[in-house]
């Protein structure tokens, strides 16, 4: 019976509202909502004697609905009955159309508004405590029926299925596509009005050797006739290698961009899923704890499950600096200020890749500007040893010339060679990728059945929390290395189209 009685009390332990206890970074502000620890990318602040707290992520914790309008600067929350409405940098709230004045200013960082803390309790009713000694904000609105609270209490109030969300960097300067951050980047950059220019000085170089030409010379002749014509035909390869160069410029800008583009929304899901693991280990952290007072496990356990949510915020802390670096990659070749943040507007979307290698292999080889400009060099070699004169002293020897044209015909098959191998990779990695794909939606059937069935167990007393979050997170986990796939394919598919502009990105980017 005693073996019974425990066995009953720790299926109620496990079942209860796990708590997040693991404490943040010193002098970080926690913030614990209806006892869940808060992730946000930028955490509450004291200012001016007033705390301030992350508006989305705390009313939208609480239930609210929240609308954000980038060109007023204007927040609208609502819930219920009630409708908030806020500007940011004003000290006036309106609660239902009637004032409310806020301790402080509200503000932006870090792409979020940040509001007062006395507000939520104002605006919403919830019940707000801050403990200056551990420097943590309790938050809960028992009215909705949320669980707050000691951890360890055994409620008999129902409880309600833990999700994986989490929210951040919701309020944005403004939005971008992919488009128009192409069109920003070509327009600020240094590579492109360079070449731009080379064009002009190329077509007046090439409009000045045009004057000294009388005839075209079918063969060697005058010495001084050949030698213009030559230097002619030179100046005019120099001219159309400039327009093709601005056009290849520009293709590598649109690479750069698009692989740009994909690794920020890439470095956006790592931050999101490091915070859900995060509140997994927290979650874990408070079993062990529960499962050590009731005797059922060792300080071990506990100290284990510490560390790995230590090990989790560290993980945290790195991903949002590879996201900040990922914005200030983009920004840098788009012309925006390395702090400025927007939401990405194109996500792209699977679909399978059906293009033919053998068909693209020929198509890039009868349009690379690479190859163009090899065979051109081809036939500038062919005409000066075509026009080369035996009767003139010092010249280059004839077998000298014939070696130049062989030279030129090698680093054409060469060019011809490395494009061919490019496209041939950079197929074969997509439907490499593929694979993976097609491999991680077969693991999300299992993944979102085993999380129904999870949720069907908790809502009759047969599952945990823990359980319930932890078949969730597997879903989210694969969701979004789904999505990391999609968009590794979507760069790839920019490569196979036009694999030179791969090579010339990175010159292209360079300001």
């Amino acid at each position: 019976m005693k073996r019974f009685g425990v066995a009953v009390l720790s299926t109620l332990v496990l079942s209860s509202a796990f708590a997040n206890l693991a404490g943040a970074q010193p002098g970080d502000i926690k913030v614990i909502i209806n006892g869940v620890t808060q992730q946000y990318t930028q955490s509450p602040v004291v200012s001016q004697n007033t705390t301030l707290v992350p508006l989305r992520g705390v009313f939208e914790s609480l239930g609210a609905k929240v609308d954000w309008d980038s060109k007023a600067k204007k927040v609208t929350a609502s819930k219920n009955e009630d409708t908030l409405a806020l500007n940011v940098g004003s000290k006036l709230a309106y609660k239902n159309s009637n004032p409310v004045q806020l301790d402080a200013a509200t503000q932006i960082q870090k792409g979020q508004v940040l509001v007062p803390l006395r507000f939520v309790s104002q605006s919403l009713g919830a019940k707000v405590n801050w403990d200056q000694s551990t420097r943590t904000i309790t938050i809960s609105n028992q009215a909705d029926g949320s669980t707050t609270g000691e951890a360890n209490s055994l409620s008999s109030k129902p409880l309600t299925a833990p999700v994986t969300q989490v929210t951040y960097d919701t309020y944005y300067n403004d939005s971008l596509t992919y488009d128009d951050a192409v069109k920003l980047a070509i327009a600020d950059s240094t590579s492109v009005k360079t070449a731009a220019t080379n064009i002009d000085q190329a077509g007046k170089i090439m409009k000045e050797a045009g004057k000294n030409i009388d005839f075209v010379p079918a063969e060697a002749g005058d010495e001084g006739q050949d030698k213009a014509f030559k230097g002619y035909a030179q100046t005019n390869l120099n001219y159309e290698a400039a327009k093709k160069n601005l056009d290849m410029t520009k293709e590598g800008i649109e690479y750069n961009v698009k692989d740009l583009y994909n690794k920020l929304l890439q470095k956006q899901n790592a931050v999101k899923l490091a915070a859900l693991n995060i509140e997994d280990a927290e979650r874990k952290l408070k079993v062990a704890q529960i499962k050590r007072d009731n005797q059922m496990s060792s300080d071990y356990e506990v100290t284990q499950a510490t560390n790995q949510v230590t090990q989790n915020q560290a993980a945290l802390e790195k991903a949002k600096k590879d996201l900040d670096s990922a914005y200030v990659s983009l920004n840098q070749v788009i012309g925006y200020k390395p702090e400025h943040r927007y939401e990405l507007k194109d996500k792209p979307v699977y679909s399978e890749f059906k293009d033919n290698v053998e068909t693209k292999v020929s198509q890039v080889l009868t349009s690379s500007t690479a190859i163009w400009l090899s065979e051109q060099k081809v036939d500038l070699a062919e005409l000066s040893l075509k026009l080369y004169n035996f009767n003139t002293a010092g010249n280059t020897p004839y077998e000298a010339e014939q070696l130049n044209v062989e030279k030129a015909q090698y680093a054409t098959e060469g060019t011809k060679r490395q494009l061919e191998e490019a496209v041939r990779t950079i197929y074969n990695n997509i439907k490499a990728l593929e694979s993976q794909y097609s491999q991680i939606q077969a693991g999300l059937v299992s993944a979102r059945s085993a999380a129904d069935m999870a949720k069907k167990q908790f809502d009759v007393g047969l599952a945990t929390e823990l359980q319930v979050y932890e078949a969730n997170l597997k879903v989210t986990t694969a969701e979004q290395q789904a999505e990391d796939i999609v968009t590794n394919i979507d760069t790839l598919k920019l490569a196979f189209d036009k694999p030179w502009a791969m090579q010339g990105s990175s010159g292209a980017s360079a300001q």
